[in-house]
């Protein structure tokens, strides 16, 4: 049986789990057709505020299901066994757009003898959206695209809600050596996101990307007959600021030991603050990606009261509910005054009041929900 979980640092982000969960869901899987449509909240926007929570200095996420130990029925004195209930939070998810550099230098090692980046960068990433995938909708983007070392972006997966396997799949074809040697067109594939964002409808949730590169942006004017081209930060922050200015955010993440130093990493907190996103993320490791990427997806989920349960529809009045496997039962309130109530209609457990204001401030790490018998009543 499953519960959610509701917050985790950034920094134990890793989901080792993930990539032989994946093996089976990828199988046959690809990017194609358009965005479908999507509900978002546009009336009193109670899902749209995206402050993230902290506790304790640190950044927390809601997440999708995870599993709970297998420990059985759980008994009751007052009545006999009780079984949990798997459950997940819910809430209208916001856009994000992976902006994917695959660039010659991708490929190389990190570290002496580590991985590729490439290689690190597509793990980091599938277990990123598959552990996201029920509350952002993601999309994939790839620069330059195929055979042209200094073209635009190619889209390779439109934003879609539960995107997290057609874009692990595609993830998955990537593989070296690229013919785009050092080439680096970051300010053309930021013009190509900019164009693809203004061609789907406006998520009023929010509008994002992830900027994921190891290099400067090049491309410009030939420097010498070697086929050197010139920077372009200045070129990439303006690309990035247009962005901005229709309404995406955009999240800079710099990968790799050799664009972390000196001027470089200057140049990528130009493009983050032109992004509207504050400084720049960096990591040197799969460990310090998988922290950042965490971090930027936790900055962007709006909070929410709201969890949907497990199987069919049940009777309200068998349900204990409690939080981080507490003893004290939170009490069923139907004039949503605090506590909690049950929809039948939707299958979704809702969160009012004090207990509202915890799940919502971080404070809760699980919600632990057990049917078969009476809980408390307000």
């Amino acid at each position: 049986m499953r519960h959610a979980s509701l917050i985790g640092s950034a920094r134990s982000f890793v989901l080792a789990s993930a990539p032989f969960v994946l093996g089976a869901l990828l199988v046959g899987c690809s990017c194609s057709g358009t965005r479908p449509a999507t509900h978002h909240d546009s009336g009193s926007g109670d899902n749209v505020d995206s402050n993230v929570a902290t506790l304790d200095g640190t950044v927390v996420r809601p997440d999708a299901f995870f599993d709970i130990p297998d420990s059985g029925p759980r008994g009751d004195s007052g009545c006999g066994m009780t079984t949990p209930v798997g459950n997940q939070i819910i809430g209208d998810p916001p856009d994000m757009l992976i902006l994917l550099d695959l660039s010659g230098s991708m490929c190389e090692p990190v570290g002496l003898f580590g991985m590729t980046k490439l290689a690190t960068m597509k793990t980091s990433l599938t277990s990123l959206t598959m552990s996201f995938d029920g509350r952002i909708n993601w999309g994939l983007m790839r620069f330059p695209e195929m055979g042209n070392a200094c073209g635009p972006g190619h889209l390779e997966c439109p934003i879609a809600p539960m995107n997290a396997a057609v874009i692990g799949s595609t993830l998955a074809t990537y593989r070296c050596p690229f013919t785009a040697d050092g080439n680096t067109p970051t300010f053309r594939g930021v013009d190509t996101a900019r164009e693809y964002f203004a061609s789907i409808p406006h998520n009023p949730v929010g509008r994002f990307m992830i900027l994921a590169t190891d290099g400067e942006p090049n491309c410009g004017a030939p420097t010498d007959d070697a086929g050197t081209t010139a920077p372009t930060v200045s070129d990439t922050v303006a690309a990035i600021q247009r962005l901005r200015s229709d309404g995406v955010n955009t999240y800079v993440l710099g990968f790799g030991s050799g664009i972390l130093t000196g001027s470089d990493m200057a140049n990528l907190n130009m493009m983050a603050a032109a992004g509207g996103t504050g400084t720049a993320f960096s990591a040197r490791s799969a460990a310090d990606l998988d922290m950042a990427l965490g971090s930027i997806a936790a900055s962007i989920i709006p909070p929410s009261c709201t969890v949907m349960l497990e199987g069919g529809a049940r009777d309200p009045n068998l349900f204990q509910v409690s939080f981080d496997g507490g003893a004290t039962l939170i009490p069923r309130d139907t004039s949503h005054g605090s506590g909690w109530d049950y929809d039948a209609g939707t299958n979704t457990i809702t969160f009012y009041g004090a207990e509202c204001s915890q799940v919502e401030a971080g404070h809760v790490a699980n919600i632990d929900i057990q049917f078969g018998c009476p809980g408390p009543l307000i």
